[in-house]
């Protein structure tokens, strides 16, 4: 696949990399993760997003969300129209 020239295809290559989590998505230089994400979802990703469970340094339990893409050669190809 060739470079991502925007950033909704930036979340998409992430995400066809690995299971990514917001923070992982802000680090590549996506400000608003959750955004793009809901635009990949209206272009026919289908993404999930698993919460997991974490202990934070106060001993308090919180969830974070870690989003992964369900339907992989179909987001390939949404990928390769969206990264014109």
């Amino acid at each position: 696949m060739k470079q991502p020239k925007n950033q909704i295809a930036e979340v998409l290559y992430l995400l066809l990399e690995q299971d990514r989590t917001s923070l992982d998505i802000i680090k590549h230089g996506v400000l608003n993760p959750t955004s793009k994400i809901s635009q990949l979802r209206n272009k026919g990703v289908v993404v999930l997003c698993d919460n997991v469970q974490h202990t934070n340094k106060f001993g308090r339990k919180m969830k974070y969300g870690k989003f992964s893409v369900l339907n992989f050669k179909d987001s390939v190809k949404i990928y390769n129209q969206i990264n014109k």
